[in-house]
């Protein structure tokens, strides 16, 4: 067998190699681990993730498929199903309830991603070659996502509010990772035949709630078992350094700083809220059981928070002028006044100026909780080495 003849049997080879699930691809990003020969008596999902903490996400498994349910896909928004097909097995009779259920083959070969709260995932599982798409390339913080975005791996699909729907198309991925809303241009994308699978880890409410979406991401890439043992690490750091804290006598904190006129005060049922608390701090809105934040003026802010001596902002401020540059009104905040701290979760900015306390930060709770608890009640992290957060100088 030589020439044309081997070189067709090597290429035939290697084909059944990738259907059967042997470790070499047809090409990169091409799942490996596809049916070769469907057996519907087996089980093509031999690690079931369990849910503990998110509310906002759940996972049912048959055996050649999963269906994934997102409970409030976008604010008000009614539940959404996908059912996740193990590629190789033949499309399945579903269920009435699932009738108009976007089908998606998995492990995907490829995923558009409109959040950078998507991202760490794909880095703690080793499936960055099935990233492809992000939707705003500077706002990326994780070195090797960037340098495949400087290499050409992976494109941006959006940005300052716009989604490209021509390129979304032209690509045609497996499946597109919405931000949390239902954009416009999601609907053209839906006629194409790209599945749009609704991504709103945000509205879960806990820290640890959102930190478990990673486990969609597992399901869409076959890496349950790694996801399980990447967010057992995680949260069982975050309960350490709540249990720390617990008991402290809470700290007054004011939290955010005006965007646009606004002030968005985090509810004590809020993913911002439920960190606070178990950091141990209190604020005007820590007796709501409400999700997200409530908008308020600066009045307010100034009249129910002023007096606190811990200020957690958002930056981008590095001194004490910086501040008052932005509003000389804060001068009257007690963070302001000696001995009041502001501080600002802005130390881990990509190149790009990427915050990665909005990336790598929502995989990672335990994380900001140790730089929160560290800044509330020093005398129990002494010696810490803040990840996130950083005091503004000229205090």
């Amino acid at each position: 067998m030589r020439g044309p003849r081997l070189a067709a049997f090597v290429s035939a080879l290697l084909l059944v190699l990738a259907g059967c699930g042997g470790a070499v691809t047809t090409a990169p990003g091409v799942p490996a681990n596809c049916i070769d020969r469907f057996d519907p008596a087996r089980d093509y999902f031999p690690v079931h993730s369990r849910i503990e903490y998110s509310r906002n996400f759940s996972l049912h498994y048959e055996r050649s498929y999963q269906v994934l349910t997102v409970n409030q896909p976008y604010p008000g928004g009614p539940p959404r199903s996908y059912v996740l097909l193990r590629c190789g097995a033949p499309t399945p009779q579903l269920p009435p309830a699932l009738a108009d259920a976007p089908v998606i083959p998995v492990p995907v070969r490829s995923m558009y991603s409109a959040s950078t709260t998507q991202l760490p995932s794909d880095v703690e599982l080793g499936v960055l070659d099935s990233l492809t798409g992000v939707w705003s390339p500077p706002d990326v913080s994780d070195p090797a996502i960037v340098a495949r975005i400087r290499s050409g791996a992976i494109v941006g699909f959006g940005g300052q509010g716009r989604l490209d729907v021509e390129a979304v198309v032209a690509a045609a991925p497996t499946v597109v990772l919405s931000e949390g809303y239902e954009t416009a241009g999601y609907e053209p994308v839906r006629a194409a035949g790209i599945p749009v699978l609704h991504w709103a880890d945000y509205l879960d409410g806990s820290p640890l709630g959102q930190a478990e979406w990673i486990k969609v991401t597992a399901a869409l890439t076959g890496k349950e078992a790694e996801a399980a043992s990447a967010f057992d690490r995680v949260a069982t750091r975050y309960r350490e350094v709540a249990a720390l804290a617990d008991g402290v006598a809470p700290t007054p904190v004011i939290v955010g700083q005006p965007y646009q006129g606004s002030w968005a005060v985090p509810s004590g049922g809020s993913t911002v809220g439920t960190a606070l608390r178990d950091a141990r701090a209190t604020w005007s809105g820590a007796g709501s059981s409400a999700t997200g934040s409530q908008p308020r003026d600066l009045e307010f802010v100034l009249a129910t928070d002023g007096r606190a001596r811990i200020w957690l902002a958002n930056g981008p401020w590095r001194t004490r002028a910086d501040v008052l540059a932005a509003d000389p009104r804060f001068a009257g905040l007690g963070a302001l006044q000696p001995g009041g701290q502001v501080w600002t979760g802005d130390k881990r900015l990509g190149p790009g100026g990427g915050n990665d306390i909005y990336e790598r930060g929502v995989a990672h709770p335990d994380e900001v909780l140790d730089d929160l608890v560290a800044i509330l009640h020093p005398e129990l992290r002494p010696g810490h080495r803040f990840t996130y957060y950083q005091r503004v100088a000229g205090q």
